[in-house]
């Protein structure tokens, strides 16, 4: 819904602000200014989101601001079945184009923030709240903290963006412990680290678990906390003191969302969004968002989930129009290029993939009443989409394809940014290039490294980084080894020893059930002062594969291996990561990790989405889930899962499945 104070004509030639300021046409805001006695000058300039367009300080104490002209945005809304055809036929100058048109910099008196006394408590210069839509402090000294109410789909006020508290600039954070009190927030979106390159990008405003903290009059205890891969679950209660009254607060932390650049994927902050919205809540106040400036992340999050919210009511979305509504309630929403192009790819996801997930309790209800006609177009939809890259990514997968002789012909070649570096035994101007990536489990990051199964030219490498990571077991997905002609085996026969360079492994049969065989590798590397590490590692080659439709022939069969190879490795001597390989890295290690994830999800939520974990495996392994049957083949594990639970199923902080009585 864009601002019916905005008129956007088709076609317009306009001037970015930087354009006006080279040929001197400024235009001064109308309405009370700053007093030129108050300055900003100590306050940082910020850096925080600033990865796709040079952040420019468009606030000058003496002159007051300037600003460009929201008349300049043609916008009409697209309809959701045509978003994805209009996300992937942008080019990127087109993207570039339609931000460089958005009001930058402030636009509206701000007069508060510059009051004496209230300067202080800003901290980036430009970042400052409007003064017809700042949030405002009843009972103190002053009114002002750096927040801005932001309008949602119809609903105002729905949203309130304010500054990562730090203690520079709120002293004990009573301050900010007011507002949420105040305005009745239950829910809190915090889409920053504490701590990012170095730099502190906010304080921890909250107790530690187990602890109560009183901030000015206002007590915050801290009942749980729940740490996943790639956010954090906190629940408070808040009470004001000497009142009997007491509140549950919701604190969802997103913590992956790097300095200076967005996620791996979309699905991490798609799945963070519904963690958000499961809060519960009881008085419909906003949710508080916040990053570090409170405006680039921040704006981000809160354009998902309006123009979420858009979409599913109304079948058609303007992007352009949110953005230009988020900035006249705060300055700079949405501040850099990168995260608008990644705003559009997220919304492809979240409004065309049917990427909600299933509660647990209705799954066998939604598989009967889903047509596999259905289930085939949903996934040619997930092969259309298209997982970004950042183009050092896209360079890097061009560098890694000549390493002809590490990668088979048509195998999945990963980047550099979620690879293993082989450092061990590396001889000067070697590569340290092996075919491999880490996939995250729910709760522990890098739990599985993904690797092609050796060539012959690659058993050393291969080797080297199952010592090398610390691995706690080895998976196989490729039986019969031996009879492969372009495989290298990395394992002898029964108690006969293999030697590779300055390692030596040994290997014997443990057991071995129907559908997969397991032994112990005994892995001993000489080291360069002539010490002997020994390693002693876990085996499990799984057999039971239907090699003409490409799937295991049986879920059950699945459901136990993967048990068991948590099992094998929570008992290893070592915590690094499961080593899953198959002959292409992808097709069959693939099916393995999506499946784990999915049997974790329905753990610990009771609910999954298999659209969102196969899209998120295929982030890092494009090749996974390679044909329609595996699709099929990851909703009959999680069938199969559900129904066969004889007891209480949990997850632990290894990630695996533990079994537990009632």
């Amino acid at each position: 819904m864009v601002n019916p104070n905005y008129k956007f004509p088709p076609k317009k030639e306009i001037k970015t602000q930087t354009q006006e300021k080279q040929s001197g046409e400024k235009r001064k805001l109308p309405g009370r200014q700053p007093a030129k006695s108050v300055t900003s000058a100590m306050l940082e300039i910020d850096a925080n989101d600033a990865c796709g367009r040079d952040f420019v300080n468009t606030v000058d104490d003496n002159e007051g601001a300037y600003y460009n002209d929201a008349n300049d945005i043609y916008t009409d809304k697209v309809p959701v079945e045509s978003l994805a055809r209009c996300v992937y036929g942008k080019t990127d100058r087109e993207f570039e184009e339609e931000f460089q048109k958005f009001p930058n910099g402030l636009t509206k008196p701000y007069h508060a923030s510059h009051l004496k006394g209230n300067v202080s408590k800003n901290r980036y210069r430009g970042i400052y709240p409007y003064d017809d839509s700042r949030v405002r402090i009843k009972g103190g000294d002053s009114d002002y903290i750096n927040a801005s109410f932001i309008d949602g789909y119809n609903m105002k006020r729905a949203y309130i963006a304010t500054l990562g508290p730090m203690s520079k600039q709120l002293g004990d954070f009573g301050i900010f412990w007011q507002m949420v009190w105040q305005q009745k927030v239950e829910t809190i979106a915090m889409v920053t680290n504490l701590i990012e390159d170095g730099k502190d990008k906010c304080d921890q405003y909250w107790p530690n678990p187990g602890v109560s903290k009183t901030y000015g009059d206002i007590t915050v205890s801290c009942y749980t906390e729940n740490k996943y891969t790639e956010f954090t679950k906190r629940v408070f209660s808040v009470s004001k003191v000497k009142r009997k009254e007491k509140r549950m607060l919701h604190h969802l932390h997103f913590t992956c969302w790097p300095d200076r650049d967005v996620p791996d994927d979309v699905t991490a902050i798609i799945e963070f969004r519904q963690a958000v919205l499961n809060s519960p809540t009881q008085f419909n106040g906003p949710l508080l968002v916040h990053c570090s400036a409170g405006v680039g992340r921040t704006g981000t999050y809160i354009a998902l989930d309006i123009l979420t919210k858009e979409g599913e009511a109304k079948g058609a979305i303007d992007i352009p129009g949110c953005v230009v509504n988020m900035r006249q309630n705060r300055p700079n929403m949405i501040q850099t290029l990168i995260q608008y192009k990644y705003l559009y790819t997220a919304l492809v996801h979240s409004l065309t993939l049917s990427c909600k997930p299933i509660k647990a309790e209705g799954f066998q209800q939604y598989l009967t009443r889903t047509r596999d006609s259905e289930l085939v177009h949903l996934y040619e939809k997930i092969n259309l989409t298209v997982e970004t890259m950042s183009n050092e990514e896209m360079i890097a997968v061009e560098r890694h394809k000549a390493e002809t002789k590490a990668n088979r012909p048509h195998a999945d070649i990963p980047g550099d940014k979620n690879r293993p570096r082989l450092y061990l035994n590396l001889k000067p101007g070697a590569s340290d290039y092996i075919n491999a990536v880490y996939i995250d489990s729910f709760t522990v990051k890098d739990r599985y490294l993904v690797c092609q199964t050796p060539l012959k030219e690659t058993v050393s490498d291969f080797v080297t980084l199952v010592i090398q990571e610390q691995c706690s077991c080895v998976v196989s997905f490729e039986s019969e080894m031996e009879k492969h002609r372009n495989v290298g085996l990395y394992y002898p026969a029964d108690n006969q020893e293999l030697v590779i360079g300055d390692i030596t492994v040994r290997s014997h049969k443990v057991e071995g059930k129907d559908y997969y065989q397991k032994r112990t590798l005994t892995i001993t590397h000489v080291t360069a002062n002539g010490h002997s590490d020994v390693r002693t590692i876990p085996n499990l080659q799984f057999t039971d594969w239907d090699k003409k439709h490409n799937v295991p022939r049986s879920t059950q069969n699945v459901l136990a291996f993967i048990e068991d190879v948590d099992a094998a490795a929570k008992a290893s001597r070592h915590d690094g990561p499961i080593f899953v390989h198959c002959l292409d890295g992808a097709s069959k290690s693939g099916l393995f990790c999506v499946v784990s994830l999915l049997l974790q999800r329905v753990a610990v939520n009771q609910e999954v989405s298999v659209v969102n974990v196969v899209r998120k495996v295929r982030t890092r392994r494009k090749l996974a889930i390679p044909n329609k049957e595996q699709f099929y083949f990851c909703h009959e594990c999680v069938l199969g899962y559900i129904n066969t639970r004889e007891s209480t199923t949990y997850y632990n902080t290894c990630g695996g499945l533990v079994r537990g009585q009632n």
